[in-house]
């Protein structure tokens, strides 16, 4: 045994994130705890066959030379990663009789919508003015809830009159300012990103991923593993480790303090419980294991996360292809196929179950990523949660035949999606892997079986959920601290790690990466 100065639990973005400030920033010995065989959490990657695969990561915004958000994931990787831009069209919304190419710059984008929706073009201009507003809010927001008193009181007085606009459902703000009711399917599109159909999220919500992806996207030269990779390098050079097969089982705390975990070890024969203590615990496991599990004492938060929604449960269709996908035309942009304009329509349906989903997403990754061996393409929908209960209990890659056969119906289900859009699709598949909302359980410990185990409603932000800050000690750290998203769970990090660093932990962090 040796002592750290630091324990973090899961090794996703946010964790990792948080690790690798700490170790740089504050020569601090951070111990990692994955509960499973991999490091990454989301942020993850996997083979079969000799194709490569991303779980979580699909594209990243704000990675262009100078931008604030290239400067901190450049300050928390070393430097080490390189990323490589998608196309300048990067993104084509598909709905009936209608396709809308969305280019990587916000003025072309807005004209390219008033070409489509000429009488639209008064209300077009005030979105994009909008989610401005809309993301300025809330970034002010969530950071104020990390900061001094009269630093937050400033911060959120800054924002108090777009507060109204921030909190609005993304469905209110539409109605309320869109005639065009496919104009308002059209704006709406990219809600699979952050896991709410448009009547229940937070127009705060919807703009930060809209202005996210305004100057287009990128993808990190060899997959998400090169940030990872990147991040547990610096932990493991400033006298820190990452392990894996590590579960934490309770987060010891005495007298209201954070003093430590209880970390069971499961590798083969080897078998052990064993408590380690640190001055600064960092929580990566999600708010609800965080609050729910890990913590033995009832917190209010605990009771609040019990009426809170999840985001929509998702099914994930893993392609290896035979050739590359440009025979088809694709080069590397993601393509949202919707067969309604009616959004909520289609978020709600189980026609996903019998092989028919109404609505998908797809993505190249071998497309984007330089380093790319074999040709790989992913197809994500919604589904939901409740058809998948009467394997719930079972074991990863141990559920049983009807089991299989459903996930077999939902990968073909998928690709017949795509085939009516691009013919010939099919034929490019050689290799099938369909994730379920078990899979995301097993492998995040969400039930919900969502990517956004925390949904991005209003209530939300107008309940301030939640601060980095748990208690003296204890931090949360990732996209629950935060927002959905490789970005959004980096920034969840730096909350994290700059509140266990003091008053002043946040601006310093955020004024190291300005330097660059």
């Amino acid at each position: 045994m040796r002592d750290y100065d630091a324990i973090v639990i899961g090794s996703g973005m946010g964790g990792l994130t948080a690790a690798s400030l700490l170790t740089r920033r504050a020569g601090k010995r951070v111990l990692v705890l994955e509960r499973h065989f991999k490091l990454g959490g989301f942020n993850h990657a996997f083979q079969r066959n000799r194709f490569h695969w991303d779980v979580g990561l699909h594209y990243v915004g704000g990675m262009g030379p100078g931008e604030q958000s290239r400067k901190v994931m450049d300050l928390v990787t070393g430097g080490q990663v390189d990323w490589a831009p998608m196309p300048d069209y990067f993104e084509v919304f598909h709905y009936p009789d209608l396709s809308v190419s969305v280019p990587s710059d916000p003025r072309a984008y807005a004209a390219a919508l008033i070409d489509s929706f000429p009488h639209e073009a008064k209300s077009i201009r005030s979105y994009f003015t909008d989610v401005k507003r809309a993301t300025s809010w809330l970034t002010r927001e969530v950071v104020s809830w990390n900061l001094p008193a009269p630093l937050a009181a400033s911060a959120r007085l800054l924002g108090l009159r777009s507060r109204r606009l921030g909190l609005s459902t993304t469905a209110d703000y539409l109605r309320a300012r869109v005639g065009d009711p496919r104009l308002r399917a059209v704006l709406a599109s990219q809600w699979g990103d952050y896991g709410l159909p448009p009547e229940q999220s937070a127009f705060a919500q919807h703009a930060l991923i809209v202005d996210h992806y305004l100057r287009g996207a990128w993808y990190p030269v060899g997959g998400s593993d090169a940030m990872t990779d990147a991040m547990v390098a610096i932990v493991r050079e400033g006298g820190g480790d990452a392990r894996v097969y590590s579960t934490v089982e309770e987060i010891l705390v005495e007298k209201d303090r954070a003093v430590g975990v209880r970390v069971a070890t499961r590798r083969g024969r080897d078998s052990h419980v064993e408590d380690i203590r640190a001055p600064i615990i960092i929580s990566d496991a999600g708010a609800r294991a965080t609050f729910e599990h890990l913590l033995r004492q009832p917190l209010p938060q605990a009771e609040a996360l019990r009426s809170h929604p999840h985001g929509l449960a998702n099914v994930t269709a893993y392609l290896g292809l035979r050739e590359s996908p440009e025979r088809l035309g694709f080069r590397g942009e993601n393509h949202w196929y919707f067969d309604t304009f009616d959004h909520e329509a289609m978020a709600t349906s189980d026609s996903v179950i019998s092989g028919e989903p109404r609505y998908g997403y797809l993505s190249f990754p071998s497309l984007k990523d330089p380093s790319a061996s074999r040709h790989t393409a992913e197809i994500i929908t919604a589904a939901p949660v409740a058809a998948f209960e009467p394997w719930a209990g079972t074991r990863w890659r141990n559920r049983g035949e009807d089991y299989e056969m459903l996930k077999k119906g939902l990968g073909a289900g998928l690709i017949a999606l795509v085939e009516r859009q691009a013919p010939g699709f099919a034929d490019l598949v050689e290799h099938v892997e369909v994730s379920t909302p078990l899979t995301v359980d097993n492998f995040a410990g969400y039930r919900s079986g969502s990517f956004a185990d925390l949904a991005g409603t209003p209530d939300r932000f107008r309940h301030k959920m939640f601060p980095a800050t748990v208690m003296p000690g204890l931090y949360l750290a990732g996209a629950d601290a935060m927002a959905l998203g490789i970005v959004g769970a980096m920034m969840g990090g730096v909350l994290a790690a700059g509140s266990a660093l003091g008053p002043t932990g946040i601006p310093r962090l955020m004024a190291a990466a300005a330097k660059g």
